[in-house]
């Protein structure tokens, strides 16, 4: 396991922590410094085929429900760590917020770049960090999604009360989602956000249409909540305001 500083071009400081997929969680976890925190959000998925005024909407969520949801209820976010998509989001938002809960990203080694990296950062591959974030897990691993049996490993270890979110997302958000429900956790979609989140969505109004064992395996855990993305923001806000005081 290694263990270094990131100065991004914005000023900003980040812990990084680059460790092996057998790697004790709690290792993980006292290397990285992170205070122990009160809850725990995740946050799943994309922003990819959104219109503009679709990825408008979902900053403003971050802005105006989740960065304030974690900060109010003492929460460490995770998510994917990049700088695309809503990890860019909720690493603008943080910034905003004025850092006062901690972000950290959980991405494969082998796929990202950073100031001061080994890596070519003109390398088209590689996924810039988002500069926002403090705090960043890198798995030893050149696969996309080899990241997610770590990220679950050090929120179970944080042994705190859970809220999971599923924004768009594909593949590797549909396998998130399916693991949040099995560790018995909330999965709350925005719906209206596209593909996973939509499909599972539909899925949960509709019972009657064909799904995916997926998707059906998901329903079953009676755990989906729905967010539509045009509802008011302090709606999601008080979602996970609740899931996390009474999970």
């Amino acid at each position: 396991m290694r263990k270094n500083t990131i100065t991004f071009d914005n000023g900003n400081h980040a812990v990084v922590v680059t460790a092996g997929h057998d790697t004790d969680a709690q290792t993980i976890l006292k290397s990285l410094g992170i205070a122990q925190p009160h809850a725990l959000i995740m946050v799943f998925g994309g922003a990819k085929g959104l219109d503009d005024s679709r990825k408008t909407r979902l900053a403003e969520l971050f802005v105006d429900a989740i960065a304030p949801a974690a900060a109010e209820s003492g929460a460490l976010v995770i998510d994917g760590g990049t700088q695309s998509g809503v990890m860019a989001m909720m690493g603008e938002a943080f910034a905003r917020d004025g850092r006062v809960f901690q972000l950290l990203g959980i991405a494969p080694a082998g796929k990202v770049t950073y100031p001061g990296s080994p890596s070519d950062a003109s390398n088209g591959d590689r996924a810039l960090l988002e500069p926002n974030h403090s705090h960043f897990v890198l798995v030893d691993s050149d696969e996309w999604g080899d990241e997610t049996g770590t990220m679950f490993k050090l929120a179970r270890a944080l042994n705190v009360s859970v809220a999971t979110m599923l924004i768009n997302g594909g593949k590797i958000a549909e396998s998130e989602g399916l693991r949040s429900v099995r560790n018995r956790w909330p999965l709350l979609v925005v719906e209206g956000s596209g593909r996973f989140a939509d499909e599972l969505s539909a899925a949960v109004r509709n019972e009657t249409l064909d799904h995916s064992a997926t998707i059906k395996e998901i329903m079953r855990s009676g755990r989906v909540k729905l967010f539509s993305i045009d509802e008011p923001a302090v709606g999601l806000r008080s979602q996970l305001q609740h899931i996390l005081c009474t999970g």
